[in-house]
């Protein structure tokens, strides 16, 4: 599968057939482009809970001061704390087909050791059922995670580890070729300050 140039394929972990889909998707977003509207956290709270109550989304604004906003939701780590702390065999576990980590319902007991131990804080306990709960990617929907689709500044996107490293380079690249200056009497000089 090609992606923006990139094989994306070659992410699959072992198993995968090369025409699945891309191993370890996940939501990301772009502070730069993020302007915490929380319309993401609404959309994820009526698509999977049927609720405007923000606190049931799974997916979280966070707020950074001075004013930096960044909306973030499971990162389908390759080897997921929650799921290795888990006490209760079935509870969570990675589902095979998709890298993303599965919340068994009929085993969970609501312990929250898997909430704790996420790095990212994207475990979320459900207030009503007290079972934990994490993004799906909206496995559900042919149109994909609803947050994505309901960010009206384009912030969020379903991307891959890899993605998210090359757009780093590229951000970095594109910074330091800002600060370069090229004079036509010889090689490139840092700009002034």
């Amino acid at each position: 599968m090609i992606e923006k140039g990139i094989n994306v394929g070659s992410v699959a972990g072992p198993g995968d057939s090369p025409s699945g889909p891309p191993r370890y998707e996940f939501v990301t977003c772009d502070r730069d482009l993020c302007v915490g509207c929380q319309l993401c956290e609404f959309a994820c709270a009526m698509v999977k809970e049927e609720t405007a109550h923000i606190l049931r989304s799974r997916i979280r604004l966070v707020r950074s001061e001075p004013v930096q906003m960044l909306s973030i939701a499971c990162r389908a780590c390759a080897e997921p704390a929650c799921v290795g702390i888990c006490p209760r065999p079935g509870a969570m576990f990675v589902n095979p087909e998709n890298g993303l980590v599965v919340v068994g319902e009929d085993h969970c007991d609501g312990c929250g050791w898997c909430i704790d131990a996420c790095p990212f804080g994207v475990v979320i306990l459900n207030p009503a059922t007290k079972l934990a709960y994490i993004c799906d990617l909206c496995a559900d929907r042919a149109e994909g995670p609803a947050c994505v689709e309901m960010c009206p500044k384009d912030a969020l996107e379903v991307s891959t580890p890899e993605l998210v490293a090359r757009k780093a380079r590229e951000r970095g690249l594109r910074q330091l070729l800002e600060e370069l200056v090229v004079d036509d009497s010889g090689p490139a000089q840092p700009a002034a300050s």
